[in-house]
C-alpha cells in the first residue's frame, strides 16, 4: 500500500508541475486527488477482505483435518481384526472371541457297520451300511444364547435335520431350548452314540420318543438334573391332512453319589402324548443291528388309539473301569371303545475297561461322556448285555424278544472307536407267532469330532 500511496502522489505532483494550459486540458487536480484517495480506500477494503478470508479457510482447513482425524480413528477401529482365538483339536475347529461371547465349532461323525447274520426264520442279508455321516455346526451368540444344527446324510438313505435348535442359558443352572432336538427320556437314548457302550441301542429303546419339533426347560445342582418340554411332531413327518399330535415330556436325574471314577446315578422319565387325528400308533424294532430292515417283533398299526403314557426308570453305577447300567420301559396305550394295552421291555449291562479307564459322567445332563484312553495305545473295553421287548397284550401280538449281546471295544484315541458285537437272538415268539433264533456278528469304525 505504501508503493500505491507514492504513485499518486508522484502523479499528482506531475500534474501541478505541467504548464497551465496542460492543466486546463486535464480534469481538475482537486477531483481527481479525491478520486485517486477514493480507490486507494477501495483497496485497502479489498485487500482486507482478502485477509479475512485468507484467515477463515486456514480455519477451515484446521477443522477439516481435526475432523478426518477423528474419522481416520472410528475407522481403524471398525476395521480392526476382531480378537478371535481359532483351535483345532480333539473337539473339533474352534474360532471364539476373547471374551467368550462368541464362538463356532464344525464337527461331525461317521459310522460305519459291517454285519454277518446267521438267520433263522426271517431273512436277514449280511453287509454293510454307512450307519451314520454327519456334519454339525455349534456355538455361542452373545455370551447368553447357543445354537447347533446337526444334519445327517446317512440315516435311512435321506438326508436330514437331526438336532437343530437355539438355547438361552443366561440364567445360572438353567437353560430354556427351542428347536428339534431329542426329547428328555431314558439314559441310553440321551447319551450320544458316539459314546454309547454297544453299536446299537438295546430293543426297548424303541419305546423313547427320541427327535421331535418342541420347547424345553431344563436345570440342574451339584447331584441332581430335571428337564421337561412340550413337543410336537418329529422333522419329516408333516402332512396337512393330519394333526401330528402332541407329547408332555419330563425327565427327572439323582447322583447321590458322585466324584470322578464313583457314580451312582438314578432317573425317571415319562411321556403322554395326544396321537394324531389317524388316532393310530406302531411298537416295532431291529435285532440291535441296523445292517439288516428286518424286524422280527411288530405290533402293526395300532388303530382306534387315542393316547400313550410312557414311563421310564434307569439305574447306573460306576466304580472305577467297571459299570453297571439298566432301565425298564413301560408303555401304555389308550384306545377308543377297546381295551387298553400295555408293552413293557429292559436291559441290563456290565461293561469293564481292561486298561484301566472309568466312564465319565455329566451332572448336568444326567448322561455319559466320551471316554479318554489313559495310554498312546488306546482303551480296551469287554460288555456284556441282556435286553427284553414284550410286545404282546390282548389283541395284539407283536412278538416277544430276548437279546444277548457280548460287546468288544477299542478306543483307538478320543476321536476313533472300534466295535466288535455279537448277539444272540431270541425271538419266542416273533411278530408271526413263530420261535427263531438268529446270530449276528457286527463290527464298527467311528471317527467324530
Amino acid at each position: 500500500m505504501k508503493k500505491l500511496t507514492i504513485s499518486y502522489t508522484f502523479g499528482v505532483l506531475l500534474l501541478i508541475s505541467l504548464p497551465g494550459k496542460a492543466t486546463e486540458m486535464l480534469v481538475d487536480t482537486k477531483e481527481l486527488y479525491q478520486l485517486l484517495q477514493s480507490q486507494a480506500k477501495q483497496l485497502e477494503g479489498q485487500q482486507q477482505q482478502i485477509e479475512e478470508l485468507r484467515t477463515l479457510v486456514l480455519q477451515q482447513q484446521t477443522q477439516l483435518s481435526k475432523r478426518l482425524e477423528k474419522t481416520d480413528k472410528k475407522v481403524s477401529t471398525v476395521t480392526k481384526p476382531a480378537n478371535t482365538k481359532v483351535t483345532l483339536n480333539k473337539q473339533g475347529l474352534q474360532i471364539k472371541s476373547n471374551n467368550g461371547d462368541f464362538s463356532f465349532k464344525a464337527g461331525g461323525r461317521i459310522h460305519t457297520d459291517f454285519a454277518h447274520f446267521d438267520d433263522d426264520i426271517t431273512q436277514m442279508a449280511s453287509g454293510a451300511i454307512l450307519r451314520r455321516a454327519r456334519i454339525k455346526l455349534a456355538g455361542r451368540l452373545f455370551r447368553d444364547w447357543r445354537y447347533k444344527a446337526e444334519i445327517d446324510f446317512a440315516e435311512e438313505g435321506d438326508v436330514g435335520a437331526k438336532a437343530v435348535w437355539l438355547s438361552y442359558n443366561g440364567w445360572k443352572h438353567a437353560s430354556f431350548k427351542l428347536g428339534h432336538f431329542k426329547e428328555p427320556f431314558s439314559l441310553e437314548e440321551m447319551t450320544s452314540s458316539n459314546v454309547i457302550t454297544f453299536m446299537e441301542r438295546a430293543l426297548p429303546n424303541e419305546f423313547a420318543p427320541s427327535y421331535h419339533l418342541g420347547f424345553a426347560a431344563s436345570g440342574y445342582g451339584d447331584y441332581w438334573s430335571l428337564s421337561g418340554g412340550l413337543f410336537g411332531e418329529g422333522n419329516g413327518t408333516r402332512d396337512d391332512d393330519v394333526d401330528d399330535g402332541w407329547g408332555l415330556v419330563g425327565r427327572a436325574t439323582l447322583a447321590p453319589f458322585y466324584k470322578p471314577g464313583q457314580l451312582l446315578h438314578l432317573g425317571f422319565s415319562s411321556e403322554y402324548r395326544r396321537l394324531d387325528s389317524n388316532d393310530e400308533v406302531k411298537f416295532r424294532t431291529r435285532p440291535e443291528s441296523s445292517v439288516t430292515n428286518r424286524r422280527l417283533v411288530n405290533t402293526g398299526t395300532i388303530e382306534n388309539s387315542d393316547y400313550t403314557l410312557k414311563l421310564n426308570a434307569e439305574m447306573a453305577a460306576v466304580y472305577g473301569p467297571f459299570s453297571l447300567q439298566g432301565e425298564y420301559f413301560h408303555t401304555h396305550v389308550h384306545r377308543n371303545d377297546l381295551s387298553d394295552l400295555g408293552f413293557d421291555g429292559g436291559y441290563v449291562y456290565a461293561s469293564y475297561f481292561i486298561t484301566g479307564e472309568s466312564r465319565p459322567y455329566s451332572v448336568k445332563n444326567g448322561e455319559f461322556l466320551p471316554v479318554n484312553p489313559l495310554d498312546q495305545y488306546g482303551a480296551w473295553e469287554i460288555a456284556f448285555r441282556y435286553s427284553t421287548i414284550d410286545l404282546d397284550d390282548h389283541d395284539i401280538q407283536g412278538g416277544k424278544q430276548d437279546n444277548y449281546t457280548l460287546g468288544l471295544n477299542w478306543y483307538a484315541n478320543y476321536n476313533v472307536r472300534f466295535m466288535l458285537n455279537y448277539i444272540f437272538v431270541d425271538a419266542y415268539p416273533n411278530r408271526n407267532a413263530v420261535d427263531e433264533n438268529a446270530n449276528i456278528l457286527q463290527f464298527r469304525g467311528q471317527v467324530f469330532f
